[in-house]
């Protein structure tokens, strides 16, 4: 689920974003953008984000401030 996961975030982003999934143990499972977390499922009730609900506005949030980043700032 986390690898699909990343690659509807990816998508949602496109190419200059980079989407990384690590392994962790314990089912941990955290979104982060510029070391903010923006999801934790520590902090859902260990639940992962919603396929129908939670996921497109984790999409939008990332598109976002993906697009609130000044040109250039990542050089």
């Amino acid at each position: 689920m986390a690898t699909w996961m990343a690659a509807e975030f990816f998508q949602a982003v496109g190419p200059d974003v980079a989407v990384t999934v690590t392994p962790g143990g314990s089912g941990v499972f955290k979104i982060a953008f510029d070391g903010e977390i923006v999801f934790d499922k520590a902090n859902n009730d260990g639940k992962f984000p919603d396929l129908n609900g939670n996921v497109k506005a984790l999409k939008k949030l990332l598109q976002e401030k993906v697009a609130s980043v000044p040109v250039g700032a990542a050089d």
